[in-house]
């Protein structure tokens, strides 16, 4: 179970005020899709599909790939889970730090989990699965398309799960669907929840070969897909709506709070492709400055402390607009100033 994450928002209430842990875009519009589904409301009360066959037949003609080398699941979530049930008991490489469903979900069916260092990789079984994040969360880097797909290519002794959540969030270029439908060792996992900003109706989806996408299917439960997520999910793959206008300006903007960011003295930034981003506190405690600002300014970021190979001085921020961004700036500035003033 994973009490720690992003977006926690559910514990504040009207205390919130600027939401800077979650990644999602928050000013998407959703007036089109509010107006479709209150127009289809009725399907809540039938069940949905066992299976969502009619929004996988929609989306694997938008990818450009065969219907059957792609599997709607709830949320990018239920895609981990299921992949790590369907190879129980094989081994794990989760480099870190990266997203921790990974490893709860290979801990909750017996993988053996390596965290890709060389003396345990030597001594891993051949058959083992890499979960590569990418753009990986936390640390919003990406790897360049050429290596990915060179590896996959070069390795087909091994499976990899290629998770690209955040794929509409670069400008660096991403795996294809369609240009890797040749590749039999690979699973990739997108999510629909991220791109079209709805992340409370969990939709997302695995790409892959026809036999592992049925070998899923052989164990996932049924109606794991609701009725309201399918008719969302079916108008928006319709309509490929773009709910970010304008990402370069966004992505500009997550670079001009990073360098602000990090002229603050004692706090260090990650380089980032994305519109998030790590940060290091040298002169508190991450929490302690999650809890000061929800409190004095109702601002919330993402404390980082639960990510594998990261402590209690990291956390993690999301690029707002300009004017929020600064706000975030001057409060993080008075927390620095306070926490002198209260060693």
């Amino acid at each position: 179970m994973i009490y720690g994450h992003g977006d926690d928002t559910f514990r504040y209430g009207d205390q919130l005020k600027l939401n800077f842990s979650s990644n999602v875009y928050a000013w998407a519009d959703l007036s089109g899709l509010k107006e479709h589904l209150m127009q289809h409301f009725e399907v809540v009360s039938h069940y949905p599909e066992a299976e969502p066959l009619s929004l996988e037949k929609m989306l694997a003609e938008h990818l450009g790939v065969p219907e059957n080398t792609v599997l709607v699941t709830s949320g990018a979530n239920e895609a981990i889970y299921l992949i790590a049930q369907l190879y129980r008991n094989w081994a794990s490489i989760i480099p870190q730090p990266t997203f921790n469903a990974y490893e709860a979900a290979c801990k909750t069916f017996d993988h053996l989990i390596s965290y890709d260092r060389k003396d345990q990789l030597e001594v891993m079984p051949e058959d083992r699965i890499y979960w590569i994040c990418n753009p990986n969360n936390p640390t919003g880097n990406v790897l360049v398309k050429p290596l990915v797909n060179r590896i996959i290519r070069q390795n087909p002794r091994y499976l990899y799960v290629i998770d690209q959540s955040f794929a509409d969030y670069t400008l660096r270029p991403m795996l294809q669907p369609r240009e890797m439908v040749d590749c039999f060792n690979m699973m990739l996992i997108g999510s629909l929840s991220k791109k079209f900003c709805i992340p409370g109706l969990r939709l997302g989806y695995i790409f892959s070969s026809p036999i592992i996408i049925d070998r899923l299917r052989q164990i996932r439960q049924p109606w794991t897909v609701n009725a309201m997520a399918i008719e969302a999910g079916k108008y928006l793959v319709s309509n490929n709506s773009q709910m970010i206008p304008d990402l370069k300006g966004y992505l500009d903007e997550a670079q001009r709070l990073r360098s602000e960011l990090a002229t603050i003295e004692g706090i260090k930034v990650l380089k980032t492709d994305t519109n998030f981003m790590l940060a290091f506190i040298d002169f508190a405690d991450s929490l302690e400055l999650k809890h000061w600002l929800i409190e004095n300014h109702g601002i919330l970021i993402r404390d980082a402390a639960d990510f594998r190979g990261l402590d209690n001085h990291y956390f993690r921020i999301v690029a707002r607009t300009e004017e929020d961004d600064n706000q975030l700036l001057a409060a993080i500035r008075e927390f620095k100033k306070w926490k002198e003033n209260n060693p």
